[in-house]
């Protein structure tokens, strides 16, 4: 099984604090890590841990950041020869509190440079792959062009739409399954998400613009896959979270790699369900991601 990742390369900057500041409010933080990070790194180094056969589309910086990128994605095995160096590393400055809730500020750096004419020099690496995976923190330009390129290939289009943004009914038309969390599928539903009724009933909204399935992830409460035939409820493992960080992306490389297995829809989201589950409980992006044995030896 071969999976493509076009997305984002970040260093994160995460400071643990005991909880989240509210508005003009200074707190202190106990610990401070620079972890590999950014949504598209996040899901191929998972996809690779899982033991698909990854390649990485994306940008980082000529500066440290970068290379200790580019080395923590050949450790994990993703082929990175699609990966070019301009400007500066993407960065995420991460605060997780500790009951393991977490926000995020991105500056984008070599990130905000993905363009058509990087993804047309890297078409050979999508014509190569099972499953395209895309994510939203590169222009919406690119995003846009490899779902049309990979759907016209014939190829299956993941998209995780986040950070949430507003997309076009072109894009939508291209992908095959979205996997929003319930936050996500409210700002692109325009839809209230706060019971799994009201996550159904906008999940159905967004299949009338194309894709085959919606995944939304709901956290503690799992998942619900949702498809023109109707809504599947994937229940959450209960773990005693430390880090919410990269359990979506997490999910969404797990699922991808069941479909891509041949695994059923609601199969690959129960198994995505269980690789989420173990990433909660460690801290930090990409050192939270567990291998394909780690998964099957866990007692669940």
């Amino acid at each position: 099984m071969k999976i493509a990742v076009v997305g984002s390369i970040n260093m994160d900057l995460v400071t643990h604090v005991h909880h989240l500041p509210r508005p003009g409010e200074t707190v202190s933080s106990h610990d401070f890590r620079r972890i590999p990070g950014g949504k598209g790194a996040n899901q191929a180094v998972a996809a690779a841990r899982l033991g698909a056969r990854v390649s990485m589309i994306g940008m980082v910086g000529e500066d440290e950041n970068g290379s200790v990128m580019l080395k923590s994605l050949t450790e994990a095995r993703v082929h990175v020869e699609g990966i070019t160096r301009a400007g500066t590393t993407g960065m995420a400055f991460i605060q997780v509190s500790e009951d393991g809730e977490n926000n995020i500020v991105l500056v984008p750096g070599a990130n905000a440079h993905v363009s058509v004419t990087h993804i047309e020099q890297n078409l050979s690496i999508l014509r190569e792959s099972d499953v395209v995976l895309l994510q939203l923190e590169i222009p919406l330009a690119a995003v846009e062009y490899v779902a049309k390129k990979a759907s016209g290939m014939g190829k299956l289009v993941i998209l995780n739409p986040a950070p949430a943004q507003a997309l076009s009914p072109e894009l939508l038309q291209h992908v095959h399954t979205l996997t929003p969390n319930e936050t996500e599928l409210a700002s692109l539903s325009g839809m209230p998400t706060a019971t799994l009724a009201e996550v159904e009933a906008a999940a159905k909204k967004l299949l009338a613009s194309g894709p085959k399935r919606v995944i939304v992830t709901l956290g503690a409460q799992g998942a619900l896959l949702v498809t023109a035939a109707g809504a599947t409820h994937i229940p959450a493992c209960r773990v005693e979270p430390v880090d919410t960080t990269a359990a979506g992306d997490a999910f969404t490389a797990a699922f991808a790699v069941g479909i891509a297995k041949g695994m059923a829809e609601a199969e690959a989201a129960s198994f995505a369900s269980r690789v989420a589950a173990i990433v909660v409980t460690r801290r930090g992006a990409q050192p939270s991601l567990p291998t394909l044995a780690e998964v099957e030896a866990h007692p669940f």
